[in-house]
C-alpha cells in the first residue's frame, strides 16, 4: 500500500510545496535566495544551524541516504520544522530588540502571512535525494554556472577551502564521495597530490553531475534549472520563470547585482596552470554545458 505523503505543519499551518535552491558553491544560489526571500509571503532560510548540521550529516555521509532512507528524511524534516518556526525572536520582521522568554517563545504575529517556505543553505544540493524523500511535494530550483568562474571564486573563499584541510575530507569512509567529487579508487589515490584548483573543479563537476541526475528523476513541475549567465543577463525573464514555477512574486530588481557578475572573470583570475587543472578535472562537463567548445 502506498504511503501517505508527509505534510509538515509549521506555525500552525501546513507547509505546501517548499522550495529548495540548489547549486555548486559560488554558482549563484545566494542571488536566487535573496530574490525569493524578498518576495511577499516567502519565508526562506539560509544557513540555520540545525539545517546545516543535518545537511552536512547527509552530504558528507551519502550512504546514510541510500535507498530512500527514512532516517535522513526525518532528520531533515525535523531540522526544517525548527528553522521555519517563527517567533518574535526569530522573525526577521519583528526586530532584534530584547524580549522576555515568554514573548520569544510565543507565536510571531507575521507567521500567518507566510505563503511559501524554502531554504537555500550552502551545499543543500548534496542532500537533494533525501529532501525529495522528506518532502515529496517539494519544488527544486537549481542554478548552473561556468565551472571556471566557480573555481576562481572558490579559491578566494577561505570558508570553502577549509573543507580541503587535512582531516576534513572523509575519503576513507565514503566512496564514491560526491561532496568532494571522488568517484573511484584511482581518483581517491590521486586526490592527495592534486592542486587546490583541481579539487575545486572536482566539487563543481560532482555538483553538475548531481544536477543532471535530478533532471532525470524529477519532472518539470518539480525542478527548474537556471543558468547563472542567463539570470544576470536577463533578470526580467528569470524573475518571470521563478514566479511561474514557485508561485512567489519575485521581483526582477532583486536579481540585479550592484557589482560585476564576474562572468568570464576566470580569464584574469586563474593562472594558466590552474586553468589546465580545471580542464583536466572537468572538461567533459564544461563541454556538455556549453561553456567550452569540444576539442
Amino acid at each position: 500500500m502506498k504511503q501517505s505523503p508527509y505534510i509538515l505543519v509549521v506555525n500552525g499551518a501546513k507547509v505546501r510545496r517548499p522550495v529548495f535552491v540548489l547549486g555548486a558553491p559560488h554558482s549563484g544560489v545566494g542571488l536566487l535566495a535573496h530574490a525569493l526571500s524578498r518576495s511577499p509571503g516567502f519565508h526562506l532560510t539560509t544557513g540555520h544551524e540545525g539545517v546545516l548540521r543535518a545537511v552536512y550529516a547527509v552530504a558528507r555521509r551519502p550512504s546514510v541516504a541510500e535507498g530512500k532512507a527514512t532516517g535522513a528524511a526525518s532528520l531533515l524534516r525535523d531540522a526544517f520544522a525548527e528553522a521555519w518556526h517563527l517567533t518574535p525572536h526569530t522573525c526577521p520582521r519583528c526586530g532584534a530588540g530584547p524580549r522576555s522568554a515568554r514573548e520569544s517563545a510565543g507565536p510571531c504575529p507575521h507567521a500567518g502571512e507566510v505563503e511559501h517556505y524554502g531554504d537555500a543553505s550552502p551545499d543543500l544540493l548534496y542532500s537533494a535525494a533525501a529532501l525529495d524523500t522528506a518532502f515529496d511535494n517539494a519544488a527544486f530550483v537549481q542554478i548552473i554556472r561556468d565551472g571556471r568562474d566557480v573555481v576562481a571564486d572558490m579559491l578566494d573563499d577561505e570558508q570553502t577551502l577549509a573543507w580541503f584541510r587535512p582531516g576534513m575530507a572523509n575519503l576513507d569512509q565514503e566512496l564514491p564521495n560526491p561532496f568532494f567529487g571522488i568517484e573511484d579508487e584511482d581518483e581517491r589515490r590521486a586526490y592527495r597530490t592534486m592542486s587546490m584548483a583541481a579539487k575545486c573543479a572536482l566539487r563543481w563537476r560532482s555538483a553538475v553531475r548531481l544536477s543532471a541526475r535530478l533532471r532525470g528523476t524529477l519532472g518539470a513541475d518539480r525542478l527548474k534549472t537556471l543558468r547563472y549567465e542567463d539570470v544576470c543577463g536577463d533578470e526580467v525573464r528569470a524573475a518571470e520563470e521563478l514566479r511561474e514555477f514557485t508561485g512567489a512574486r519575485v521581483s526582477a530588481v532583486e536579481l540585479m547585482r550592484t557589482e560585476s557578475p564576474g562572468i568570464g572573470s576566470w580569464r584574469s583570475r586563474l593562472s594558466a596552470e590552474q586553468g589546465d587543472d580545471v580542464l583536466a578535472s572537468a572538461r567533459p562537463e564544461l563541454e556538455r554545458l556549453g561553456y567550452l567548445r569540444p576539442a
